[in-house]
């Protein structure tokens, strides 16, 4: 039975699966990586929706996509998530942030006419790392937070990140410090979890992201003969590896109610079944919601380290680290106040996964909605939601708009 919804929901909808199809490698594979050619052709037609909706469209050094919409004041209100996917992802991760923020902001335009301030659609480049060891790239540049240094950064292909971003057209000019003319971020994003769907709730206004401890680890030994290499003379580093992974998850399992600890991936060189391994490879994702649990979590991995180093020698890498964020206040009282006048099925919640607005919240007031995951599944090809739910979600996004960027200033804030 065809599900009924409203033109914006029924667009939304409509565009996710077609941007879908600009993920599907030749493979078969699902894999939006930031600047490929995956990449390139979502970016190709989120630039053609954009300016079908009368947004003037622009890139910044680092790839960011922009939908702009002037309005009576220079400030900018922004909306938007981003375009990436993990491998083997979904198809509702970050990019129903990215449409349903055009779908919002056009829809408001058509129907209300200029904004008081003006509004940007952003659709942020390599927020997973999926790619490239630099998490939330896109949205640390716009904060001033992205270092030159990092655009020596290579994929599994060594193709340094500068090389990578130049193949897909940007890097033509210098890079700039931290936006100035933003006001405020909100970003709507499929929950990722089961909660809301467990509540029965279609609306989650986050409160608090979760800190974040993320890298990689380095285990270098000596490759040789499996066969005619004692046990006494080996350098191998897949037992130091080993030791590491079980020594952290039982630090881990020490504070199972308030962190998790995944090691997610396993690289070892050259790999064959007859040879003693020359290198190991693993990663590391600690998230937290206490400030003081992540702290400990980067002194255990240090820990770990000098312990376990001696003939095979151990080096870390910390793409990210994050700390926990409280998004902003006002923000929060507004949509609370929002959802209590438009009766929407709503709950506060806290997010367990990491996000643009975790680095944005640092520097802007920044704020976040969630729509249900069915099954609580992501990062997963069956990631699904539905289509009541993006219909609330567009709905709920454009009353947060319309309040803080189409009011205008001295107007009655948060009339009942």
């Amino acid at each position: 039975m065809e599900v009924q919804m409203d033109k914006q929901a029924k667009w939304i909808t409509e565009a996710v699966e077609a941007i879908a199809e600009t993920a599907v490698k030749e493979d078969g594979e699902y894999w939006r990586g930031t600047y490929t050619r995956e990449d390139d052709n979502a970016v190709a037609l989120l630039k053609k929706y954009m300016e079908s909706k009368g947004m003037e469209v622009y890139s910044d050094a680092v790839g960011n996509l922009f939908g702009r919409i002037t309005g009576n004041r220079p400030e900018v209100v922004m909306t938007g998530s981003h375009r990436d996917t993990v491998r083997r992802g979904g198809k509702y991760d970050g990019m129903l942030g990215v449409l349903t923020a055009i779908e919002a902001a056009a829809s408001l335009t058509e129907e209300l006419g200029k904004p008081e301030k003006t509004v940007e659609v952003v659709a942020f480049c390599e927020e997973e790392s999926s790619r490239f060891p630099t998490s939330y790239l896109g949205s640390r540049y716009l904060c001033g937070e992205f270092s030159e240094r990092e655009l020596a950064d290579l994929d599994d292909d060594a193709i340094t990140l500068g090389e990578a971003m130049k193949r897909s057209g940007y890097l033509k000019e210098a890079l700039a410090d931290k936006r100035t003319d933003l006001e405020r971020f909100v970003e709507l994003h499929i929950e990722q979890g089961g909660v809301l769907e467990r509540e029965q709730k279609q609306i989650g206004i986050v409160t608090a992201i979760v800190g974040l401890f993320c890298g990689e680890v380095y285990f270098k030994g000596h490759q040789n003969h499996a066969g005619t290499t004692p046990m006494y003379m080996r350098k191998d580093p897949m037992p130091a590896a080993a030791e590491f992974i079980y020594r952290l998850n039982q630090w881990a399992m020490g504070h199972q109610y308030d962190l998790v600890c995944t090691v997610g991936k396993l690289n070892i060189k050259p790999g064959n079944t007859n040879v003693i391994a020359d290198e190991v490879m693993l990663t590391f994702d600690i998230r937290s919601p206490k400030a003081e649990l992540i702290q400990e979590a980067a002194a255990m991995i240090e820990t770990l380290k000098k312990e376990l180093e001696g003939d095979i020698e151990i080096s870390v890498a910390v793409p990210c680290d994050e700390p926990p964020v409280a998004l902003d206040e006002e923000g929060v009282t507004i949509m609370d106040l929002l959802a209590q006048k438009g009766n929407y099925n709503y709950m506060k919640i806290t997010s367990g996964a990491g996000h643009d607005s975790q680095v944005l919240a640092q520097a802007f007031p920044t704020n976040m909605i969630f729509v249900p995951s069915v099954r609580g599944i992501s990062h997963n090809e069956k990631e699904f939601t539905r289509a009541e739910d993006i219909e609330a979600g567009v709905h709920f996004l454009r009353d947060f708009l319309q309040e803080t960027a189409w009011k205008k200033l001295g107007s009655d804030n948060h009339e009942q």
